[in-house]
């Protein structure tokens, strides 16, 4: 068979197969609240095997999401407000609540995660470990099956804040309005509105003018 033939082929198989969030949308309508002036971008996704029919993304008006969501758990809510972006290759983990505010800016590479992934306590690790092996062996998508020893807070990120590129923000903070978090921050502490944060662990670098 010729290359070109088995290209075609293979692009075909891949496009028909490929994960597809509006696809999503219509076959698990529960998980979702999105205003429909709003736009997912092809690098968007829902990751979420709880199938406990419970909504677990809103978006606003005038919204462009281009982001992975993850719920791994039968908690976890994320709500993203008007006129907002989320670029591609950010990941938005939820256990507690994420609330991105209105006319938010948030680069690409970013980690936003409201919970530990997993117990300060090393043999819980071990367990996580030798459960998350028996899982992908039986192709099931890794699960904790014991939440009470991992903590988790809500976030919330104020509006016309902009996160920059690979910046991760941690369980527990919210960043005022406003404020700005430079590119590969880690932020662990709260943020003050009109305020420019940078570094690891983040810290003040300005105020800004409003």
């Amino acid at each position: 068979m010729p290359n070109a033939v088995v290209r075609f082929i293979y692009n075909l198989l891949k496009r028909a197969f490929r994960y597809n969030i509006y696809k999503d949308m219509k076959k698990r309508p529960w998980l979702f609240y999105v205003d429909e002036t709003s736009v997912f971008m092809e690098s968007a996704r829902v990751d979420c095997h709880i199938d406990d029919h419970a909504r677990r993304l809103s978006v606003g008006k005038n919204s462009l999401i281009g982001a992975n969501f993850v719920f791994e758990s039968d908690q976890g809510f994320v709500e993203i407000g008007d006129r907002t972006y989320v670029g591609g290759g950010n990941t938005l983990i939820s256990r507690s609540k994420i609330s991105i505010g209105d006319d938010v800016l948030i680069a690409w590479g970013v980690t936003i995660y409201d919970h530990n992934a997993h117990s300060v306590d090393w043999e819980q690790r071990k367990n996580d470990v030798n459960n998350a092996m028996t899982q992908y062996k039986k192709g099931i998508p890794f699960q904790h099956d014991d939440w009470s020893n991992i903590k988790a807070a809500p976030i919330t990120i104020g509006n016309k804040v902009w996160i920059g590129m690979n910046a991760i923000i941690l369980k527990g903070v919210t960043i005022g309005e406003g404020a700005v978090v430079g590119a590969g921050a880690v932020v662990t502490h709260d943020v003050p509105a009109w305020t420019v944060v940078a570094g690891n662990p983040a810290c003040e670098v300005k105020k800004l003018p409003h």
